[in-house]
Parts: structure tokens; C-alpha cells; sequence
């Protein structure tokens, strides 16, 4: 007699913040495993972090590999929502000083999750591995500014590729305008993963006159924002070809 089948479960359907949180977790849940066993990926050395309030916003300190010249200035922009649902530009600008491999953010006022310092991280290790560039010798400034006068509470994982994205230009010593924005996660392979709100994202972008937004390939949400040009791309390899 053939076993009993078992029986069938019905379940919810997943909604898009259900998957989009689940693959969040999974990045961060694997990098952050790395970081604290002293790995991470920044050119096999170990990062040594420490947090500290610097005025209004917090500075990081980090001890990253290699040795490189002086990289270019770059200011960007990054997609985000705030906590009531909100689209809004975060401006983010990239000055380099010699140093010793040190990471000093300044927030202003913005306050994100500890993710933040991952993508950072995650972002430095990327375009560093991308331009075959090393940051041993410089010592690099990340500031954001608050678009709003009230203190912004965010999410900081959505940031990776545009954080990626602006070092690439800095290290290669490009240009880099808000005509093409983008936003998502980096994965360990390199392949742009979903973050969710696109639509509100792909509004906020419109808002400072982009003219393209590039999102992963594997987003969810259909987005039609008049006059915003939606870009589908698999990994930064690409997303970098289409901005740069």
C-alpha cells in the first residue's frame, strides 16, 4: 500500500516587501558572518571598525588593504525612502586625502541602519576589485547631506550600487552626473539584486531631473514615471557600462 501523500498546506502568497526583506537578510546575514570571522573581501585582510559620534553625524573608522593614488572627487545621488513612504535624493560626495586605508563618514543628521557600514564596505571592496585599485595609502571621506532640515531615519542596503558606482568613477578618475541614477544590492558575484519601492524611488529620481534610473534586472514592479527612462541590468558590470 503506497504511503500516505502529505497533505497540502495553503499559504499566503508572498508579498514583494516579504521577498525583497528575505533577500536582504540573506546578504547581510552572509557578509556579516564573514566580517566577524576577520575576512570580508577587502583584499584579504580583515577590516577593524569603530564608531564614534563626530558632531552631529558619526564617523567610521576602518583599516582597509593594498596601496593606490590619489582618486578623483565624486558627488552622486541615492534613491531612497524615508519612513513615511516618502521618495527623496540623498546626496553623497567622495573626497580622498593621504592616509593610511582609513573610512570616515560623516551621516549629518541621517541616521540608517548598521547596513550601512556593510554596504559601505561591500561597495569599497567591489569597485576596488573592479579597477584592480587599491585605498592602503588614501584616507576616504563619505559625506551625505540631508535633503530635509528634520532628522531622516533610512536604510542603508539599497545604497550599495550607487555607492559602488561613485568610487568606480573616482577611482577611474571619471565623471559622474544625476542624469543616471541607480539603486540595489551587490551580491558577492557581482549580480544586482531587488530592494523594493521602486516606483517611489523612480518618482524621487525624476524629481532631480534624471533621465535614466537603473534597477536589477530581477525587480519585481513594472515602473512607468513619465519622462524616466527604467533600466533592467543583471550585475554592476553592466549597470557601470551604462553610467559611466
Amino acid at each position: 500500500m503506497p504511503p500516505d501523500e502529505p497533505a497540502s498546506v495553503s499559504r499566503s502568497a508572498d508579498t514583494e516587501h516579504d521577498v525583497i526583506g528575505r533577500i536582504e537578510e540573506t546578504a547581510l546575514s552572509r557578509r556579516g558572518f564573514l566580517a566577524g570571522l576577520g575576512l570580508g573581501s577587502l583584499g584579504g585582510a580583515g577590516a577593524v571598525f569603530g564608531l564614534t559620534r563626530a558632531g552631529e553625524g558619526f564617523q567610521s573608522l576602518a583599516t582597509l588593504a593594498g596601496g593606490a593614488t590619489l582618486p578623483a572627487t565624486t558627488r552622486y545621488y541615492l534613491p531612497a525612502v524615508d519612513g513615511s513612504d516618502s521618495g527623496l535624493m540623498v546626496p553623497v560626495a567622495f573626497e580622498f586625502t593621504d592616509g593610511e586605508g582609513e573610512l570616515f563618514v560623516n551621516l549629518n543628521g541621517i541616521e540608517v541602519r548598521h547596513d550601512l557600514q556593510l554596504a559601505l564596505r561591500e561597495a569599497i571592496a567591489t569597485a576596488t576589485r573592479l579597477t584592480d585599485s587599491s585605498l592602503a595609502g588614501t584616507a576616504t571621506h563619505v559625506t551625505f547631506d540631508s535633503p530635509t532640515d528634520s532628522v531622516l531615519a533610512l536604510r542603508g542596503k539599497s545604497w550599495e550600487a550607487g555607492l559602488t558606482v561613485a568610487l568606480v568613477a573616482s577611482l577611474r578618475q571619471q565623471s559622474l552626473t544625476p542624469e543616471t541614477l541607480i539603486t540595489g544590492i551587490v551580491d558577492d558575484e557581482g549580480a544586482l539584486l531587488p530592494v523594493g519601492e521602486i516606483e517611489t524611488k523612480a518618482r524621487a529620481a525624476r524629481g532631480l531631473d534624471a533621465r535614466a534610473l537603473v534597477i536589477p534586472a530581477d525587480e519585481p514592479t513594472e515602473v512607468a514615471v513619465s519622462g524616466l527612462r527604467i533600466v533592467r541590468v543583471r550585475s554592476i558590470t553592466e549597470a557601470l557600462s551604462r553610467i559611466l
